[in-house]
Parts: C-alpha cells; sequence; structure tokens
C-alpha cells in the first residue's frame, strides 16, 4: 500500500462535518461545559478550603515556612543553610522570657529575627519595622496593652529579660509595632536587635545552654523547600547530607506533608468527580451516537471510495477534539467561578474560624482540563470504532441495531402494542443500560443529598450549644493559648444575680471555669509512654512528656445541668445527690492520636486536683465532648475536661489558687415572658463587649443558614447531574426514532395506525419509567441508606432518618417527562410521508 499524506484533508472533511451540525456541536459544547464546570468547582472548592484551614492552622503554628532546624549555634546554622535542597530560609535567635509581673500569666518570650522570618512569620507591621540600635524593639498591640502604652512608633518599655544566667532590666524604645491575635503562636513575641545580643548573649555558650534547658542563644533555622510533600524526609536528608545531629520540627500546617497517610480522605472527592466524568460521558456518548447513526450513509460513501477505519475514527476524534477546545474556557472560567463563590460558604461549616483563602493553583485547571479531555476522549472513542466498522453495503441499511439470529414467536392472539413496545426497549440492550443508568444516578444522588438534609436535628444541635432558653457567655475568659482582651471576670455574680431577677426568668444555671496545669501522675505517665515510643511520636505528646503536665479544664455545674450528663456517661454511673456532695468528680476521655480517645482514669479512682486543694473520687467517665453547650468548645491535646458541683469552684480555695471566672449563665424563662425577658438579658449583656448573647432562636437560625448552604452546594450538584440524566434519556429516545424510522414506516405500511405506533412509543417511555424506578427503589434505596447514615454517623447534629420523598416524587415527574418526550419524538417522526421514509432505505 502506498503512503498518502492526507492527513490536511481529513482534518478538512472533519470541519465541513462540523459546520453542517450546528445543534450537535452546541449539544456536545454545553455537555463539555457543564462537565468541565462541575469539575473545576470541585477542585476550586476542595483546593480552596484547602489553602484556608492551611493559612489558619500555619498562622496558629506562627509561621509558613515547612519546618525547621531547632537549638543551633551559629556554625550549625552556616552549615545547613548551604544545603541544595533549601529554596528560602529565615534564622531566629531565642534571647530569653519577659519576666514583667504582668506577663506572669502571658508568657512572651524575646527573639532576634531577620526579615524572612518576619514575612513568613506574618509580622505585618502598622508602623515602622525591625530594630537595629541596641535599645530598640517591636511589641505587638496586645503586649503593648498589657504594658499600658500607646500604639506609636518611639513609646518607652521597661521590660526584665530573663537570660537564664540573670534577668537584664533595660528602657526600650518601640521601633515598632504588628497587629497580632492573642490566641496565635506569634502573639507572645518581643523581637530585640542584633546589637542588644551582642551585648548581652556574646558571652552565653549556645551548648551549655540547651543542656541547662534554657535554650538561650540557640538559633532556629526554618526552611522553605520547593514543594511540602514529605517535609519530614527532605529535613533528614539535609541532616544526613551535613552530618548533623540536632531536633527538627515540622508545620503541621500543611496537609501535603501527610497525603499519604491520609488518602482515604480524598475517596470522596474522587468519588464525586467519577460521577461527574460518568455523567458527563453518558451525555457526550449518546450526542456522538446520534450523529453516527444519522450520519452513518455518510461515513458508509466514505468507506466505499477508499477511507480507512483509521481516517473515520479521527474524523469523529477532531470533531470532538475541536468541540472540546470550543467549550473548556467556559466550563474552566464558570467553574472556578462558582467555586470561589462557594468556598466561603463551605468554610462556615468547621467548627473553627476560617480564614478564607482562595487558591488558584494551575492543578485546578490542569486537572479539571484532563479529567474533561478523558471524559470526551473515552465518550467519542465507541461511535468513532461503531463508524469505522460500518460496511458500505451495511450503512444503507443500518438500524443502530446488531442483527443476530432469533427465535420466532407464534401468538394466537396477535401482537400486542405494550409486548411490541417492551420487546424493543431490549433490542439494544447497551443503549438501555446507559440511559437508565444516567437517571439512576440523578435520582439517587439526590435522595442522598435529601436524606441528609432531613436528618439534620434541630433539637440536637440546639442542645449542643443552649440548654435553657437563653444564654450569656464570657468571651474573655483565659484560654491556654493566650488571652482575649477583656475583663474575664466581667460575669460576675452581682450581675448573675440581675439575670435572676428579670420578670419571667425561673431558672438561672452558671458554669464556672478554671484552667489548671496537672503535674502528669503514674496513671498519666504509662497511658502516654507507649505513644511516645513510636515511630514518630506527635509533637504535642513531647512537648506534655518534656514540660511534665498537661492542660487541664474544670468546670463547676450548677443543678440544672445534671439532667444532661446521664446521656454522655461511657463508664461508671451518675447519682446527682451523691455528685452535689462535693467529694465526687466525672472525668471526660482525653484526645490521644488522631481520633482515638481514651481516659486515663476510671470510677472509683482519685485524683487530686492542687488548684482545688483537694482529692475527688471519679464518678464516670463521660464523652470527651460531653456537656459541650456548658464548655469553652477547646480540648487541650491529651488533657481533659473535668466537672464538679459549681459549689466545689466557688467555695474559698487554696492560697495562691486563682478564683474561678463565671464562664456562663443559661435562663430559663416562662414562655408567656420570654419576649419581654429575653430583651432585658440581650440589653444587659450589650453593656459589656465582653459578654455574648444567644438565644434558642439564634441558634436555630444558625442551623438554618448551614442547611441552606448544603441545599445549594448539594442541591446544585443533583440538579446539573439530573439535566444531564434528562438530557441522556432524550438523547436516547430521539436515537430510537431515528434508527427505527424506515422500521416504522414498513409497519404503518403494513396497516398499523399512527394512534398505535404513538401508543407504542409511549408503552416504551413508560417502560423505561418503571425499570428506572425499580432500579431506584432496590439498588438505588440501599445506596441511599448506606451513603448518608454513614454521613450523617459522621456529622454531629443529625439523627438519621430515611428520606422517601424522592422516590416517590420521582414517579410522576419522570413519567411527565417521558411522555413530553416521546410526544416530541413522534411529531418529529411523523413529519415525513410513509413514502419518504420507505424510499431512504433504497
Amino acid at each position: 500500500m502506498i503512503s498518502t499524506n492526507n492527513r490536511k484533508i481529513v482534518t478538512r472533511l472533519s470541519l465541513k462535518s462540523l459546520k453542517a451540525n450546528p445543534m450537535r456541536n452546541l449539544a456536545v459544547i454545553c455537555a463539555v461545559i457543564l462537565t468541565t464546570l462541575l469539575i473545576t468547582s470541585i477542585f476550586t472548592m476542595v483546593l480552596s478550603l484547602n489553602k484556608s484551614m492551611e493559612l489558619t492552622q500555619m498562622k496558629t503554628s506562627g509561621t509558613d515556612f515547612h519546618g525547621g532546624f531547632k537549638y543551633l549555634t551559629r556554625a550549625q546554622v552556616e552549615t545547613l543553610k548551604k544545603h541544595s535542597s533549601i529554596r528560602e530560609y529565615g534564622v531566629m535567635l531565642n534571647a530569653g522570657d519577659l519576666r514583667n509581673e504582668v506577663f506572669k500569666d502571658s508568657p512572651v518570650e524575646v527573639k532576634r529575627i531577620d526579615e524572612s522570618s518576619a514575612r513568613h512569620s506574618f509580622v505585618d507591621f502598622i508602623e515602622g519595622g525591625l530594630p537595629s540600635a541596641e535599645n530598640e524593639i517591636v511589641l505587638s498591640t496586645w503586649v503593648m496593652d498589657k504594658l499600658g502604652i500607646k500604639h506609636a512608633l518611639g513609646q518607652k518599655a521597661s521590660l526584665d529579660i530573663d537570660i537564664g544566667e540573670r534577668v537584664v532590666q533595660q528602657d526600650f524604645i518601640v521601633s515598632g509595632y504588628y497587629e497580632a491575635d492573642k490566641n496565635l503562636s506569634m502573639a507572645g513575641l518581643a523581637f530585640v536587635s542584633d546589637a542588644w545580643v551582642q551585648k548581652n548573649l556574646s558571652s552565653i555558650d549556645p551548648v551549655k545552654s540547651k543542656a541547662s534547658g534554657s535554650y538561650v542563644n540557640t538559633a532556629e533555622l526554618s526552611v522553605m523547600f520547593s514543594n511540602a510533600v514529605d517535609i519530614e524526609k527532605k529535613l533528614n536528608k539535609v541532616l544526613a547530607d551535613t552530618g548533623l545531629d540536632v531536633p527538627t520540627g515540622i508545620n503541621w500546617a500543611y496537609t501535603t506533608s501527610s497525603l499519604s497517610e491520609n488518602i482515604i480522605n480524598l475517596v470522596p472527592y474522587l468519588a464525586v468527580i467519577l460521577i461527574i466524568m460518568l455523567s458527563g460521558y453518558l451525555l457526550i456518548y449518546n450526542i456522538f451516537y446520534i450523529s453516527v447513526v444519522r450520519d452513518v450513509k455518510f461515513y458508509g460513501l466514505l468507506k466505499a471510495i477508499g477511507t480507512t477505519p483509521r481516517q473515520l475514527k479521527r474524523i469523529i476524534t477532531i470533531q470532538s477534539q475541536m468541540l472540546y477546545l470550543v467549550g473548556l474556557p467556559f466550563g474552566l472560567a464558570s467553574g472556578y467561578g462558582i467555586g470561589r463563590a462557594l468556598t466561603p460558604l463551605l468554610g462556615t461549616l468547621s467548627d473553627e474560624p476560617v480564614e478564607t483563602s482562595y487558591s488558584a493553583s494551575p492543578w485546578i485547571f490542569i486537572g479539571a482540563a484532563a479529567f474533561a479531555y478523558l471524559t470526551v476522549w473515552i465518550a467519542a472513542s465507541k461511535p468513532g470504532r461503531l463508524a469505522a466498522r460500518i460496511a458500505p453495503v451495511e450503512a444503507v441499511r443500518f438500524a443502530g441495531v446488531s442483527a443476530k439470529r432469533k427465535m420466532n414467536k407464534r401468538s394466537k392472539r396477535g401482537a400486542k402494542l405494550y409486548g411490541m413496545a417492551f420487546a424493543n426497549l431490549f433490542r439494544n440492550k447497551k443503549k438501555l443500560f446507559l440511559m437508565l443508568t444516567s437517571l439512576s444516578l440523578s435520582m439517587i444522588l439526590f435522595s442522598i443529598i435529601f436524606t441528609v438534609i432531613s436528618s439534620l436535628d434541630v433539637n440536637k444541635y440546639l442542645s449542643s450549644y443552649i440548654a435553657g432558653d437563653v444564654v450569656i457567655r464570657n468571651r474573655a475568659i483565659v484560654q491556654s493559648a493566650g488571652e482575649q482582651p477583656g475583663d474575664p471576670y466581667k460575669l460576675s455574680g452581682p450581675f448573675i444575680g440581675a439575670l435572676g431577677k428579670i420578670d419571667g426568668v425561673k431558672r438561672v444555671d452558671s458554669v464556672y471555669y478554671k484552667f489548671e496545669n496537672y503535674t502528669i501522675d503514674d496513671t498519666i505517665r504509662a497511658a502516654l509512654k507507649p505513644l511516645a515510643e513510636t515511630a514518630s511520636p506527635e509533637p504535642a505528646l513531647t512537648w506534655v512528656l518534656k514540660n511534665n503536665f498537661i492542660q487541664l479544664n474544670l468546670y463547676g455545674i450548677d443543678a440544672g445541668w445534671y439532667d444532661l450528663v446521664q446521656k454522655d456517661v461511657i463508664e461508671g454511673s451518675f447519682d446527682p445527690q451523691k455528685f452535689a456532695s462535693g467529694s465526687y468528680v466525672l472525668v471526660t476521655e482525653s484526645t490521644m492520636v488522631g481520633d482515638t480517645y481514651e481516659s486515663y482514669y476510671h470510677p472509683g479512682d482519685h485524683i487530686e486536683y492542687k488548684g482545688l486543694g483537694k482529692s475527688y473520687e471519679v464518678m464516670a467517665v463521660l464523652n470527651y465532648n460531653a456537656l459541650y453547650a456548658a464548655t469553652t468548645h477547646v480540648f487541650s491535646p491529651y488533657g481533659y475536661n473535668a466537672f464538679f458541683p459549681s459549689s466545689e469552684l466557688t467555695r474559698k480555695l487554696p492560697a495562691g489558687s486563682k478564683p474561678p471566672m463565671a464562664l456562663s449563665v443559661t435562663l430559663h424563662v416562662d414562655p408567656a415572658k420570654l419576649d419581654s425577658a429575653a430583651q432585658t438579658a440581650k440589653s444587659l449583656a450589650a453593656s459589656s463587649d465582653e459578654l455574648v448573647y444567644k438565644s434558642r432562636e439564634d441558634y436555630r437560625q444558625e442551623l438554618g443558614g448551614f442547611i441552606r448552604i448544603f441545599q445549594t452546594v448539594g442541591y446544585g450538584l443533583s440538579f446539573v447531574i439530573a439535566l444531564i440524566g434528562v438530557l441522556n434519556y432524550i438523547n436516547t429516545v430521539i436515537t430510537g426514532v431515528i434508527t427505527r424510522k424506515n422500521e416504522f414506516a414498513l409497519l404503518e405500511s403494513i396497516g398499523m395506525t399512527k394512534r398505535q405506533l404513538k401508543k407504542v412509543l409511549v408503552y416504551e417511555g413508560l417502560f423505561n419509567v418503571l425499570l428506572t424506578v425499580s432500579i431506584t427503589s432496590t439498588l438505588g434505596v440501599f445506596l441511599t441508606y448506606s451513603i448518608s447514615k454513614s454521613i450523617a454517623d459522621s456529622m454531629a447534629f443529625t439523627v438519621f432518618h430515611m428520606g422517601w420523598l424522592p422516590f416517590i416524587l420521582a414517579v410522576p415527574v419522570l413519567a411527565a417527562i417521558a411522555y413530553t418526550v416521546t410526544l416530541s419524538s413522534y411529531r418529529m417522526l411523523s413529519k415525513d410521508t410513509i413514502v419518504e421514509r420507505l424510499r431512504q432505505t433504497e
């Protein structure tokens, strides 16, 4: 065979064929846009939400560096920073701690940092910059507030800096200041100059300082690599190459550093993408299949004049690729826009505050384009093979149905219209399977989303945040990570008394809070030691064992909370009268590793709390998040919550122990006077910025907002997939009419009336509906139950209820669609006369 270069001719032929099918082209472009839009929006939401969470976690950890090397000498810093794998670095020197009385409960570290460390540590100066002179210093606004100085450059600050060997007392001038959240890592820091370090720390040996545990004059080298994949391995390689043995730290904010360990978290997203690809495939496949069937004579003639099967497939491929390129930009742009719009909504679903950050990663567009192209390529390949296989003679008689030998059936009563319709369904089983799959898929997805939303339980949600009609909380409570501005004792006894005197208030339940650093005892050490002996213990565990204490949240609850305790008991039993005696404590499980929860203690054990000056017997062990509405909603790693009668925290405590703070007050109000009492309580709470007022209705509206977000995302996705399913059904019906046009003409020529033909098509539509309903009412119900129950069980505020409404509503909706599409197809069929249709076979 002589090879000829006719690629240009094949391309020109493909383009001419495109121009001849404008409606087909529009349908394929719309299918590409829909598919690309869905995939792009999901990629955008996932990566943007991941980036937002990473940013929030980075600010909590204090830096966006990938990792670092700790407690280094200057020589070690110089050796490490020269490694070829390090793209960027910053050096931070430990210079001591502030020992001013105002920082007794809020420790502030003194550091010397460079410009790179400041930039990567979210130090955004309001005024000024890093210090240069020996008496200059950089402070955050909250440190300045604690010192009682104005937010301005040149302010004088008298500071006592503990450098291990002695305390340096010096007057500084503020050379720069920045805004910092006191709950974040970078809040408790002050930055001195290199000149101050040279004057005060040059005589301190970093090796001896490290051995003593003060770490003064030791440095930390924070580094950035080319990417955040397997940070620990890269840090270890740097150490191996340089021959050093120093501690390292990984920035846990980078989720990709442990992506291999959490691959299971990607499964839901991959499942959604596969569903979208399948839906897009079904639509695009049907469109090209219709195109091939309609133009089968054209492809047959091309083959007759010498076009090879490979060239015929190439014609279909070029058409699909051209339409893909046209639809791709619109799908990417609209998908990215929708993804950005939905990202803030998804961020509100997190229990923790998430600072929204939008990802513009090229992988969003590369991934979406690749998945969309794969969908188009697979969908167009089968029709392309069909066009390539068709013989010139067969093309004339082609009806879209494989010719197979069938048994002749005899009937004494003649053919029944519904029997003919039912038999017609199974003439092309693959096409029927694809159509039923597409319709069933959209129904199942909708039913899953509907079931999950209907399982959201308002009462369960409310009980997690409020135990009465109105709650007033103090948001100035001191936490372990820092201190909120304001008076943590604002919710005082006189204020609580005033709330109790409001007309209509039947009962007031208070919760008192106290924080305690609990020295690790033998029981706790025995539980933590095996975890520390693993290959890579968690940094939080290392910190706990190094400092020899865990952080506890102690709560004193009034009797009104006792009725809510029993539902959270997992070991032991709760006796309200014995608990009120003040000799017992309720302890929760502790967060161990990941989602594992265990209790250090068991009923009958005795625990001594030095802050309360007393030993208590464990009455019962509760869930780790027990009495969630009564807590600060903050859980310390490896710590636990302990509940006492409120009288135990409000009594006279040992000398030196801080008094407890009133965390919240819950009001139980007479329903007849609820509005007036709530308004009075709200006005009292409004007198102070530290107090937050919330009613049951406020929390009910918050849940309503959550449901609206879920509905917007879920129903939007199911609607698009349902639209694809309906379009697939329309395409399938139209394909059937086109491929059987000659067959119907023959039936009419031997006596079948138009009314009978119309009935056959209507019966086919109804049988399609019945088959779809049979699939969704069996396999669909099983999938809906299994998937929605697992989702509902993983959400905090759901009580699973199987939703049957989607399956009931599906029957009339599908019947209406089937009847409408059937009538439209029949009108298209009846446009030509019998003679014209019969001549097409000649």
